[in-house]
């Protein structure tokens, strides 16, 4: 079964539908006993999650068709990402760029969901769960009104987040720019490091040991999106996360200027409100 479109629903059968869709129904598919591929897995207890958020709001509509595509993914179907075309989106912006997305995240799945299953899920669902908020709109009535414009900005938050990481491997690595000059890059509004990223500053870690720098600069860095304030505090939790990284392996503390200038120095020139996966670094200079 492809598992693409939303069923068009009008009249009694939407009647039909909320009456037939309750927390209880939503339990059962939650607690199903799944099958198929990690992936899968991964979109049966994302939608459950939307199924569970959409009931809250007593969107039943909803709240049943995503039950039904995680009781899909979970008996192993092909469930497909929801084409913006089928549903009753009036800004034509937001269609635009779901559309501009759609084919973004196919491509994302089809290289990503055998070796990154739980983020290419996370992706889909978060992607889907967008298409749903857009077609709500603000202008509905109720209990939807008030949640709406926070419920989709946070979807596609996370849809283009899971997107990032699912493709950073392909866009942006750690480099050595020369024997004493290293740079480690950063996920979309994350300190944290990558495995990869690790592994480099292990040999960044060697390499400190056998060259013995006088010191070593640490500098941290953001690309322009979220606001200046946000970005400077961002990386100086950057630079403190690579410092306090190399000083759990080897390197001198004492010998480490740490730094931080949010998105001042881009490694490449944007305008504001951009995310530029080379400009979200630390850079490593032994001095």
């Amino acid at each position: 079964m492809n598992f693409s479109m939303k069923a068009l629903v009008a009249g009694a059968a939407a009647i039909a539908l909320s009456a037939c869709t309750t927390v209880s129904s939503i339990d059962r598919v939650a607690e199903m006993e799944t099958g198929g591929s990690a992936f899968t897995k991964g979109l049966h207890a994302g939608y459950v999650e939307l199924a569970y958020k959409e009931a809250g709001f007593y969107d039943w509509i909803d709240a049943g068709f995503f039950r039904d595509k995680a009781e899909a993914a979970g008996a192993g179907e092909v469930v497909l990402p929801e084409d913006p075309n089928s549903w009753s989106i009036d800004d034509e912006a937001l269609l635009a760029e779901l559309n501009s997305e759609r084919p973004r995240l196919m491509g994302a799945l089809d290289a990503h969901r055998g070796d990154k299953p739980g983020l290419a899920a996370i992706a889909q669902t978060k992607y889907d769960c967008w298409v749903e908020e857009a077609e709500e709109g603000p202008e509905h009535m109720g209990p939807v009104a008030s949640h709406q414009p926070r419920e989709m900005g946070k979807c596609r938050a996370e849809y283009l987040t899971a997107m990032e990481e699912l493709l950073m491997v392909e866009m942006v690595v750690p480099m050595e720019v020369g024997p004493t000059e290293f740079i480690v890059y950063f996920g979309w509004d994350r300190s944290d490091l990558s495995p990869l990223a690790e592994s480099f500053l292990d040999d960044v870690a060697g390499e400190a040991s056998m060259q013995g720098p006088d010191s070593i600069s640490v500098a941290g860095f953001t690309d322009t999106s979220g606001s200046a304030a946000y970005n400077m505090q961002l990386s100086q939790k950057r630079a403190g996360t690579v410092a306090d990284y190399l000083a759990g392996h080897g390197v001198n503390s004492d010998s480490m200027n740490v730094d931080w200038f949010g998105q001042n120095d881009l490694a490449v020139e944007t305008a504001d409100g951009v995310r530029e996966p080379n400009n979200r670094r630390v850079e490593i200079i032994f001095q």
